[in-house]
């Protein structure tokens, strides 16, 4: 490795270059003060000796004089410290040559010592002050050659827009702000008085060009705030491609529905948003665009509130399925989104539950609103916020179809917001309704860059070059902002981009269940009067909906398709009224639409919420045996700690409300199902099981109950593991 290899600061001794001549960088004053006393000693003690002539001293003078000026001018020093270096050598140099010549005495030692010392001061301050002086010159270039670069930059802009655009006179702001990110920086440009941001759109892929960006960056106009002059535009230049590779997703902490939604980033670092509580949105993008991946963004942006709650409009599937499968599947938390419609008629039913919910809301809650002198609901935990996200809009029958533009209309005052995706920007994909009452637009790549600019109205075709990768984005917001199309990358939720093992990977691979494991407590109901306005729709939805979401080959759900815990919850719900009976009811004799009812199918939740005080008093002894269970030396048996948990429970009870407080004990998920470990596990003496199929335990408090003792003759699977109808 050369010298020149090597970074400043970390030479060696042996790296760094030998400097012989008295600049600050090379020679210290207190060197120079050790070299000039041993070149004074030694030229007084050993003169004499050696009968050097005088002359010899005052040829060494004047060399070492002409180096030193030399030496300044070469550095480009003062006039002044020249002057000093070579009046100090000289004064040095006639004190040798006296002393060679005449034999020095101790007088002439003393005062040969006087001069040297008064020229080696004058010499170290004018070393100091050059230095300074250097500085202070270096820093004047620097401020001029800035000066410099900031005029041609600026005549480089004006001369840019003047080439591209065509405008004349627009001076370009000398400070530039640089983004966090390294990726770009924003420019801040004026315009003549009579011109706006929008001489600029349309002009994107042009100065991108002009810029030489990669595909991925490019140029983005905006026009700032409200205090901003018409004239003013800011140009965000985006020099690197952001839009390759992938954002993992985050974090998971809670949050609230009153505050932008995040999906994604853009080019200068900050978190690319929705304001979803106030305004719909709509996104637009061609197959394998990215569209479906950024709902199920928005969708975790969604159900990390605790003032929201997510409705899918979903008939493939795909947009539900990880938000619920971590509770059908592994029996965690509860389902993320409060109701999947995978069905036309299931979506029809939701429409009409919304709508309901709607006009209930408006005429209940006009009190809340006076009181609290506000005209849009608020959102809290009590009385959550509701988002309908769409996948597919042409998927949906006319009458969901018109449900939802009502829905557009009328639900903004009571906090039931529409979030709607299409394959294309046109009349069969966007309603008018939709095209003109949701400001949240997204754009992600299209088959025809004229789509985009139908879904971006009066701000000219987009750059198609920004779409390098699926989930590359444009958006904006017409009454939140950004006012104007913005490129945006949205963050991957799932572990395909990341290299397998990678931290990325791994968090990604889990993070629908960590989301199920985090979020399901805070997930809020909905209040009593949506409920009761929406009805069965709304209380039985998951009865109608698990057995579809999790049929097996036959058309029928079974046992094996779904995690225990769900399957015994699943039994115990009475057999819903089907979707085609609530959306076309039966006729009577007199020609009446009959009207039907029944009990909700209401996922369970193990609070204290939930209990009465006798029920309390046998959750806290349910809650001993299970610490008991799990404190012990020993660990307590499954058949003993299920016994004990049945006795606590005080009266009969269904596995499926033993089988959660078995799990918060520790116990494992068997092969079979719960039902046949109680048959597994020989309580036959232990337990009895009556025709309703509740336990109580043979001994306990709830042995009164009355029912027959369980025998071979029993289905080891349970009884009625049939498909439920």
């Amino acid at each position: 490795m050369t010298t020149t290899d090597v970074p400043a600061g970390y030479e060696t001794i042996s790296d760094k270059p030998k400097r012989w001549d008295f600049s600050k960088e090379a020679v210290t004053p207190g060197r120079l003060t050790a070299w000039g006393t041993e070149l004074a000693v030694s030229s007084a003690l050993i003169a004499p000796l050696a009968n050097i002539p005088w002359q010899a001293g005052a040829a060494a003078g004047v060399i070492c004089t002409g180096t030193a000026v030399m030496y300044e001018k070469a550095k480009g020093s003062w006039r002044r410290v020249m002057v000093t270096r070579a009046s100090t050598w000289l004064a040095t140099t006639g004190w040798l040559s006296y002393a060679l010549a005449t034999r020095p005495t101790l007088l002439t030692m003393a005062i040969g010592g006087a001069v040297w010392g008064a020229g080696a001061a004058a010499n170290i301050g004018m070393d100091q002050w050059g230095e300074t002086t250097r500085q202070a010159e270096k820093a004047l270039d620097d401020r001029l050659q800035q000066g410099q670069q900031i005029k041609a930059a600026q005549e480089g802009w004006a001369k840019l827009l003047y080439d591209i655009c065509g405008i004349e006179n627009a001076v370009a702001d000398p400070i530039v702000d640089k983004w966090p990110s390294g990726a770009g920086e924003t420019v801040k440009v004026t315009l003549p008085s009579h011109l706006n941001i929008d001489a600029l759109r349309g002009y994107e892929a042009e100065l991108a060009g002009a810029l030489h960006l990669p595909k991925g960056g490019g140029v983005a106009f905006s026009a700032g705030g409200a205090d901003v002059p018409r004239n003013v535009v800011f140009i965000a230049v985006t020099r690197k491609n952001l839009m390759s590779g992938a954002i993992p997703y985050p974090t998971l902490t809670p949050t609230t529905i009153n505050k932008p939604v995040p999906f994604g980033r853009i080019g200068n670092g900050t978190e690319a948003c929705l304001n979803l509580k106030d305004e719909g949105a709509l996104a637009v993008g061609a197959q394998g665009s990215g569209k479906t991946a950024l709902m199920k963004t928005v969708g975790l942006g969604i159900v990390r509130c605790d003032d929201a709650l997510l409705w899918d409009m979903d008939t493939s599937a795909k947009m539900s399925a990880p938000f619920i499968n971590p509770y059908l599947r592994h029996g965690i938390g509860i389902p993320l989104v409060d109701w999947p419609a995978t069905t036309p008629e299931e979506c029809e039913l939701m429409v009409i539950a919304a709508r309901s919910i709607i006009s209930a809301r408006k005429t209940y809650y006009a009190d809340l609103l006076e009181d609290e002198n506000v005209d849009n609901l608020p959102a809290r935990p009590d009385l959550p916020s509701i988002l309908i996200r769409v996948d597919e809009t042409k998927s949906m029958s006319d009458a969901a179809a018109e449900g939802l533009d009502w829905i557009i209309e009328e639900g903004r005052s009571v906090n039931v917001r529409v979030m709607n995706t299409g394959l294309r920007a046109t009349r069969d994909f966007v309603t008018a309704s939709m095209d003109e009452l949701m400001p949240g637009r997204i754009g992600l790549r299209t088959n025809n860059a004229s789509e985009l600019a139908m879904l971006f109205p009066d701000h000219g075709a987009p750059d198609m070059a920004v779409f390098t990768d699926p989930g590359t984005v444009l958006y904006m917001s017409t009454t939140k902002g950004p006012f104007q199309p913005t490129p945006a990358k949205a963050y991957a939720t799932m572990p395909d981009p990341f290299p397998e093992g990678s931290v990325d990977w791994k968090r990604m691979v889990d993070l629908f269940m960590d989301a199920a494991r985090q979020l399901s407590e805070l997930r809020p109901t909905l209040d009593d009067v949506s409920v009761n306005a929406a009805g069965l729709a709304y209380e039985q939805r998951w009865a109608r909906v698990i057995p579809i979401l999790r049929a097996g080959p036959s058309g029928q759900m079974t046992p094996d398709r779904v995690h225990e815990s769900v399957w015994e919850t699943f039994r115990q719900w009475p057999t819903p009224v089907p979707a085609s009976s609530l959306l076309h009811p039966e006729v009577d004799e007199d020609g009446h639409e009959m009207s039907y009812s029944g009990e909700a199918a209401t996922i369970p939740r193990l609070s204290e919420d939930h209990f009465d005080e006798d029920a309390l008093e046998r959750a806290a002894a349910q809650d001993a045996a299970i610490e008991l269970a799990k404190t012990k030396v020993t660990p307590k048996s499954d058949e003993d700690l299920a016994i004990e948990l049945f006795t606590a429970h005080g009266h009969p009870a269904k596995p499926s409300e033993i089988y959660p407080l078995m799990v918060k004990a520790g116990y494992s998920l068997s092969d079979r199902t719960f039902r046949d470990l109680c048959s597994k596990l020989s309580m036959q003496e232990k337990l009895t099981r009556r025709d309703d199929g509740t336990y109580a335990a043979a001994n306990g408090e709830g042995s009164h109950a009355g029912g027959r003792v369980l025998g071979d003759e029993d289905d080891p699977d349970g009884g009625g593991d049939a498909a439920h109808h």
